[in-house]
């Protein structure tokens, strides 16, 4: 009995992180200093959900592209937090950087809730590698 308590609880910690918001871009959802509970990996990311997404390259041309997926560890890169405006096959929201008719296989678009936040409208659509997990709640 207490072997399977420890294998659920670590297949919590696997599964869940809890990360601290530092900055305004989804200001008034979520403060800096708040915290919330992300779900690692990918399920459940749609349209409206908030995900916990690695920063792109300062430089708009780079962005995200070119990089090997970002790593599992929270504390091993710089992170941002941002609403989920489209998924793969949705139609590309307006202003979004190198759009197309549709977001491509294995992207999401990415957007700040403050029309001044650094997303997808300057980057483009997000691969999902570079997606560390969704937020599950607000701790």
């Amino acid at each position: 009995m207490l072997a399977a308590l420890a294998g659920a609880a670590w297949s919590v910690r696997r599964g869940y992180v809890a990360v601290t918001v530092v900055g305004e871009s989804m200001s008034p959802a979520l403060l800096p200093g708040h915290r919330v509970l992300i779900r690692r990996g990918c399920r459940g990311l749609r349209p409206g959900r908030i995900a916990v997404i690695a920063a792109p390259d300062p430089d708009p041309a780079r962005g995200w592209r070119g990089r090997g997926p970002a790593p599992r560890d929270p504390g091993a890169a710089a992170w941002n937090i941002k609403r989920v405006a489209a998924v793969a096959g949705d139609p590309m929201p307006p202003r979004v950087a190198g759009g197309g008719e549709r977001v491509p296989p294995g992207h999401v678009v990415v957007i700040g809730d403050r029309p001044l936040s650094q997303d997808s409208k300057q980057y483009g659509p997000c691969p999902v590698d570079q997606v560390l997990g969704v937020v599950v709640r607000r701790l």
